[in-house]
């Protein structure tokens, strides 16, 4: 893309927009004598300056272009305007000469004064940079101990931003951020004084807290072996509550059962007057046996016959001392009496027991 109006370039990067400068000026070209209009060979987004024959410069910015080349104009710069990435990293002084802070600064640099920063001459911009840094972080940094790298950086970042803005003189505009760190000696000390007292902090825990869990584990044990026997203690008297009513039987089982159970009332009183008719059966019948007992001598029925006579008052309540009518004569031959009202002593026909049959000529003397 050569024209008449221009020489061969004197210095030419071949760079394109991906490409990382460390240079901002892409080309550099010398201006033929001929007066002749034409177009500068560059891309859209850079800017040109024009050097003249007296030293000065003229500045295109983008878009803008010149439309006729002047005689004066002696060569042409072509700065690239974009906004370029960089990192470097340096070695800071600290209080003691042994131990060096690491450094590690960031920038974005961008040309805002194309003519002053081909008049600064500059080559290498992240060079420039990180040496007006440095100008004024090592009389900062050499206060501080190795080990107070935090304060240090903060003093660091805080000197640099009170002076002058970075590259402002070659016509850049910089944005910066800086990061200070211990050397690798002092770093790997630390850890390994941390990793000694992570493990004893550890350690520690481990104990105290394994104490704390057998002293809660003992306890709960002990907790469950006190609710078992509360439990096993319950359960006895429980037991013996209910052998105690089971074995009386009759009104106080179904009292304590009508006590939790007053819905089996009705239930209830129908077995107690089953258990009374049965009772009184039982004793009508054995009566009977007692007074219609056939085969004994009068004399050995005597006793039995009394008691019989005092069950049948008891059963029935008529007894009265010292009262004639009463007697086991009186008692009917059924053997169900109804339960209520019982019937008056005069009402029951007279019974007497059968004599017993005499003995045989056969048997011995008598007794």
């Amino acid at each position: 893309m050569d024209s008449p109006l221009y020489r061969s370039a004197d210095w030419d990067q071949h760079a394109d927009r991906h490409t990382r400068l460390i240079d901002p000026v892409i080309t550099v070209r010398q201006i033929g004598r001929l007066g002749l209009p034409g177009r500068p060979p560059t891309r859209i987004d850079h800017a040109l300056v024009y050097t003249t024959a007296r030293g000065g410069h003229e500045v295109f910015l983008p878009p803008l272009r010149p439309r006729r080349l002047r005689r004066r104009y002696t060569a042409v710069y072509e700065v690239d305007m974009g906004i370029h990435p960089a990192q470097a990293r340096m070695a800071l002084p600290s209080d003691n000469d042994a131990h060096e802070f690491e450094a590690s600064v960031e920038f974005n640099w961008q040309v805002t004064d194309p003519a002053r920063f081909v008049r600064s001459g500059h080559r290498d911009v992240p060079r420039l940079l990180l040496g007006e840094v440095e100008h004024v972080a090592r009389h900062a940094t050499r206060r501080f101990p190795i080990a107070d790298s935090a304060a240090a950086e903060a003093e660091l970042i805080a000197v640099v931003r009170q002076g002058k803005p970075l590259g402002e003189d070659a016509g850049l505009h910089v944005s910066w951020t800086a990061r200070l760190r211990r050397d690798e000696t002092s770093i790997a000390h630390a850890r390994r004084l941390q990793a000694i007292e992570h493990a004893a902090t550890e350690e520690i825990h481990t104990e105290r807290y394994g104490y704390q869990a057998d002293q809660e584990k003992a306890a709960r044990a002990g907790a469950q072996h006190r609710q078992r026997l509360e439990l096993q203690k319950y359960e006895a008297e429980r037991i013996a509550f209910y052998q105690e009513y089971l074995t009386r039987g009759g009104v106080d089982a179904w009292a304590m059962h009508l006590v939790q159970h007053p819905e089996d009332s009705a239930k209830a009183l129908g077995s107690l007057r089953e258990d009374q008719r049965e009772r009184l059966r039982a004793q009508m019948n054995l009566i009977k046996e007692l007074l219609t007992k056939a085969g004994t001598e009068p004399f050995e029925l005597e006793g039995p016959r009394r008691l019989a006579i005092d069950a049948f008052n008891a059963v029935f309540g008529q007894h009265v001392p010292g009262d004639p009518g009463a007697d086991p004569a009186a008692v009917a031959e059924d053997p169900e009496p109804a339960a209520a009202p019982y019937p008056p002593p005069e009402a029951l026909p007279a019974w007497q027991p059968p004599v017993p049959p005499e003995p045989s000529a056969a048997q011995g003397s008598p007794r």
